[in-house]
């Protein structure tokens, strides 16, 4: 199961810091800028590294110390190669990517969505992933990703040479 964390209220606390800060540097005379400014300088007050601010609903995968703010729906299936043994004149690949092609507006219209895709000439995977940030992934995902999903599935396994028709769901994190 996924354990939400809710950093707000320290995240809170740092730019509600922050904001006053700045208001009374605005406000008060130059002595306290001044003062303000020696006191940044001292490592004692430099900002953690490992301080991240977000807002974003985060979730952890039990307490295995694997978390994300991101999940990402993934479509995918193998294609065949072409008359010469590789991708590059592969008719199946081909048509993977014009059927990507229909579907990137309605795909890049899904909130915060961000589309990405991956094909390996080796093993011949074609691979189409929407990442979202959770809370949006799980508006989608509760409507059982409709409709994009069944239509674009369907015409993928109606794609001549293609196989293995999967979807997953996946976590999605820039480390």
């Amino acid at each position: 199961q996924f354990k939400q964390h809710n950093n707000l209220k320290t995240n809170n606390i740092f730019l509600s810091l922050g904001v006053t800060i700045f208001y009374m540097m605005k406000i008060q005379s130059s002595f306290f800028a001044i003062t303000i400014g020696v006191l940044a300088s001292t490592e004692a007050f430099a900002p953690s590294s490992n301080i991240k601010f977000s807002t974003q609903l985060r979730a952890e995968i039990g307490e295995t110390g694997v978390s994300f703010e991101n999940v990402a729906r993934e479509w995918r299936c193998k294609y065949s190669p072409g008359p010469s043994g590789g991708p590059g004149d592969s008719e199946s690949l081909k048509a993977c990517q014009a059927l990507l092609d229909e579907y990137l507006p309605k795909l890049k219209a899904l909130p915060k969505a961000q589309i990405t895709r991956q094909v390996c000439g080796g093993c011949l995977d074609f691979k189409v992933s929407i990442t979202q940030p959770l809370e949006e992934h799980g508006s989608w995902a509760e409507a059982n990703y409709e409709p994009l999903e069944s239509e674009f599935m369907e015409k993928l396994k109606a794609i001549d040479g293609t196989s293995l028709h999967e979807t997953q769901e996946i976590t999605f994190e820039a480390l």
